[in-house]
């Protein structure tokens, strides 16, 4: 895992922005290498489920229903969370797993992977990825870097 899995995990990375565009499958590049280990692999199955609150028709309108059944199934999905938290907690602890630290003054990670997803699968220009808030210098430089750790980036 320490030498293939960021390779894996920005493989997967890409083939979610491409999915989260609605770029066309077949424009998607192909990973035949791709497979995540299954300790990082898995869900946890919650058992809990949520009735309905009864909609008493006459003394309350559907609005403040809604608002007792939101508040109901925050409460469920509090109690549903506690043990996958306290389980990727231990992960972390034990150093089974490793916390990505977050980077200050840089673009949100999703956003540069959308950006190479555009750049490769649907060749859009750099420049009309940029905004005023990404420079085109900047987007190119972030798209370069994920190129090249997927081993996708042309004529290097």
């Amino acid at each position: 895992m320490e030498t293939e899995g960021p390779r894996h995990w920005a493989q997967l990375r890409m083939l979610q922005a491409c999915e989260r565009l609605n770029i066309p499958e077949h424009l998607w590049p192909s990973f035949k290498d791709m497979r995540l280990p299954h300790k990082y692999g898995h869900s946890v199955l919650t058992k809990e489920t949520l009735p309905l609150p009864r909609f008493e028709l006459l003394y309350e309108s559907e609005a403040d229903w809604r608002a007792r059944a939101h508040k109901a199934l925050d409460a469920l999905l509090d109690k549903a969370a506690v043990l996958p938290r306290e389980s990727l907690k231990q992960q972390i602890d034990s150093r089974a797993l490793t916390k990505i630290p977050a980077v200050r003054d840089t673009s949100p990670l999703e956003l540069r992977y959308e950006w190479a997803a555009q750049r490769y699968c649907l060749k859009v220009p750099f420049k009309r990825l940029s905004t005023e808030q990404y420079s085109e210098d900047r987007i190119k430089k972030a798209v370069y870097v994920i190129l090249d750790e997927l081993g996708l980036r042309k004529g290097k």
